[in-house]
């Protein structure tokens, strides 16, 4: 794995640090000694843009200590946002299933590695969530307040980050890294304030949320600590780091967790010239589309077919339909029609994931799980309207199924 590009774009390089530059988000990470100086040498290269350099000490990481998690998560990263910068189709494709494969690995070693969680999101996501663009000015002083933070400088790192949100009093990331500098020297309180700031100018910035409730939980605050973390997921609930410390804290107080361990087994394309429907079902599935062996099989064939035919039609209507609508009603005709296939005596199905959803279709809990636990950022709009009409339903969908992405 080598990589001849040795410098980033100064954007690049910021977004590398909402993951590599957040000591509250890999304290509890064990790795040895030799691998975390290998690490911080690797940060200190990504800071000074020099990629290539960066990569081949994450890669000597990853060899010092194979048992630790994070050489293989900072690697996805930083593979993932070099992807970005690919223009070429096949190499960028290449790039993207290189990261995914680093962060499913990452996880296999620690299935809560918040940087393989955040990686695997953003690669499953269409676009980011919609936070506020900082100025040239904040931008570049948050830039200076991070080779601050890398070097340890920590009082002068807070005070750039203070000075950038001073620029652009919406950035509320400035007020968060500013606080996150309070949390590296285990002053909670003065976190939990900057924090706090953070995430009432903008809501949305889960991440805030999430370093919210680590200097919550620092200070024995349980209750508010899981507040905050439920106030992440409103904010975007495909940010996993949020689910694994929240599934941690349900775990410790005897309520733990389910994933629902969803994998799709069903796609559906449509033919650009003519907008005939395609839809191809996973290879595990041997007997084919057209030779179905088992119920779950059968299953996502009906989930396939019915978002083939909604998007058909959209086509022929000249009908853009919303992404959500589409998928809660492909999942609503699948569920429906193999609850009624059940019931006249066929076969149940088996797949722990598919028969959640089938739970949930039953209890008209559909849509709650759809936004909630397989949420994409196109749902936003249909989002936002649900969490004003169910102002607490983030949290009655968690006690009442205990189900987590």
């Amino acid at each position: 794995m080598m990589f001849k590009l040795r410098s980033l774009p100064v954007s690049v390089c910021l977004s590398f640090s909402l993951l590599c530059f957040a000591p509250s988000a890999l304290a509890q990470l064990p790795i040895n000694d030799a691998a975390a100086a290998l690490l911080q040498e690797g940060d200190t290269l990504l800071s000074q843009r020099k990629a290539g350099e960066a990569l081949r000490s994450y890669e000597a990481a990853a060899k010092a200590d194979p048992t630790s998690s994070v050489p293989l998560s900072k690697l996805a990263n930083a593979i993932y946002f070099l992807s970005i910068l690919q223009t070429d189709a096949e190499k960028k494709s290449q790039w993207r299933a290189q990261s995914e494969a680093l962060a499913q690995q990452a996880l296999k070693l620690a299935p809560r590695d918040p940087i393989a969680q955040e990686v695997l999101r953003m690669l499953s996501e269409e676009k980011p969530a919609p936070l506020h663009e900082p100025t040239a000015q904040a931008a570049n002083l948050k830039h200076e307040g991070e080779q601050l933070f890398v070097a340890g400088r920590l009082d002068q790192a807070r005070e750039k980050y203070l000075q950038a949100a001073q620029a652009d009093p919406l950035y509320s990331t400035a007020w968060i890294y500013a606080g996150d500098c309070y949390f590296a020297q285990k002053k909670w309180a003065e976190a939990e304030q900057l924090f706090r700031k953070g995430v009432t100018i903008e809501p949305l910035n889960s991440q805030g949320w999430r370093f919210l409730s680590d200097a919550l939980g620092a200070q024995g605050k349980r209750a508010a600590a899981e507040e905050a973390l439920l106030n992440g997921i409103a904010a975007q609930p495909s940010q996993m780091p949020n689910w694994g410390k929240l599934a941690h804290l349900r775990a410790a107080a005897g309520t733990p967790l389910k994933p629902l361990g969803l994998v799709r087994k069903s796609s559906v394309t449509l033919d650009p010239a003519t907008g005939k429907p395609t839809v191809k079902l996973d290879s595990t599935f041997s007997g084919g589309p057209g030779e179905q062996k088992t119920a779950d099989a059968g299953a996502w064939l009906m989930l396939g077919m019915r978002e083939a035919s909604i998007r058909a039609k959209n086509r022929a209507d000249n009908v853009t339909g919303s992404p959500f609508a589409i998928e809660l009603a492909s999942w609503e005709g699948a569920m429906k029609a193999a609850s009624e296939i059940e019931a006249k005596g066929g076969e149940a199905l088996t797949d722990p994931g598919l028969i959640a959803m089938q739970t949930l279709a039953k209890a008209d809990q559909l849509e709650a799980g759809l936004l909630i636990l397989l949420y994409k950022e196109s749902y936003r709009p249909e989002f936002e309207a649900w969490k004003k009409e169910h102002p607490n339903g983030i949290r009655k969908f968690v006690d009442t199924w205990g189900l987590q992405p």
